[in-house]
């Protein structure tokens, strides 16, 4: 095959896709000199690299990931596991990922657990049976015990993100829960609100629980007392913070403020109030942990603690890829950083 019939395109191995085998005819060397030309390894005169580089574009030639697989024993592939794919947060949070991960040069396999354990271990599981090189992990609360029988036969390296296993892992990645939480309630009390009370999330992941402690806690530093029926425990999702809302309006005395542990409580929370024409802020006030992108559209828009979701992924990608390119390195833990967003959903002025 000559250089310009493989321009043209009217050659069969263009239409089924070049090989190493094309590349090698057309630039007139063997395959084993395609390969090193290619790879830039060994010593070749800078005349027959540059044939073999023009035949590979000639050709679109694309390199086999198995075949690089096979060689590599890799398969330059994260596996990242979260709860509910359709929250912003972790929409935010892959994106971030995603790009650390391309420029290190790997892909991703992204996995819903939909915020059972069943779901996590199954796609755990999977991807383990992909042999994908690492992993990334919102865990829904998977305990140590648990995860090693999942996961502690195999050597992949896996790195925790926003709810943890305690012990586990090559590392973590984790919101600064407690002093979020701790602005908020300060926030509430500035206000002149006691009666506060919280749509707290899954206490069987390390985030739901962190933020529940850290909210009794910041009331007790504020000289308040969480009354009966404040703490609602919810699941990560609108209809549960839509129950639980209603549940702490069907008190006999409702609480005056509300702490939702993140967007999709927040977003419940708003959606039984307007059902049951509780105004914002006048007969309640709500906060969020959780600055969801639309904060400042909804009506009031929404005080919350703000974060980048998006430096959450790519704190924990950096720490896969390093642990995947050296796993001596010892364990690390990062915790971002948050920032109270004053909005009009507590009170403050526009």
């Amino acid at each position: 095959m000559s250089l310009r019939e493989a321009r043209s395109g009217s050659s069969s191995p263009r239409k089924r896709g070049a090989t190493l085998a094309d590349v090698a005819e057309v630039a007139g060397v063997s395959a084993s000199t395609a390969s090193r030309a290619l790879n830039g390894r060994g010593e070749l005169a800078e005349a027959t690299r540059a044939a073999v580089l023009q035949a590979a574009a000639a050709l679109d030639f694309r390199p086999s990931a198995v075949a690089r697989s096979l060689r590599t024993r890799t398969t330059f592939t994260v596996g990242f596991v979260v709860p509910d794919v359709a929250s912003p947060f972790y929409a935010a949070a892959l994106k971030g990922a995603q790009a650390t991960l391309e420029g290190a040069g790997y892909r991703v396999m992204l996995m819903d657990s939909e915020q059972t354990e069943a779901g996590e271990v199954a796609a755990l599981r999977t991807l383990l049976d992909q042999r994908v090189d690492g992993l990334l992990v919102a865990t829904t609360g998977l305990s140590p015990k648990r995860f090693h029988e999942v996961a502690g036969g195999s050597d992949t390296p896996c790195v925790f993100f926003d709810s943890l296993v305690w012990r586990a892992g090559a590392g973590s990645v984790a919101l600064d829960n407690e002093p979020g939480i701790r602005l908020l309630v300060e926030h509430l009390a500035e206000h002149g609100h006691e009666r506060i009370a919280i749509l707290a999330g899954s206490l069987a992941e390390t985030s739901g629980a962190e933020r529940l402690r850290a909210f009794r806690k910041a009331m007790r530093r504020n000289g308040l007392r969480v009354a009966a029926g404040y703490e609602r425990h919810c699941r990560w999702t609108v209809d549960s913070g839509r129950a639980g809302t209603d549940e702490l309006l069907d008190l006999a005395t409702p609480p005056t403020a509300v702490v939702a542990s993140s967007a999709e409580l927040a977003l419940g929370c708003l959606a039984a109030c307007r059902a049951g024409g509780v105004a914002l802020p006048d007969d309640l006030a709500l906060v969020c942990f959780d600055d969801p992108y639309f904060g400042d559209l909804l009506e009031p828009p929404l005080t919350a603690v703000g974060y980048d979701p998006a430096e959450v992924g790519r704190a924990a990608a950096a720490l896969l890829v390093e642990s995947m390119q050296d796993g001596d390195r010892p364990y690390r833990a990062v915790t971002v950083p948050v920032e109270l967003v004053r909005r009009r959903s507590c009170g403050c002025p526009g």
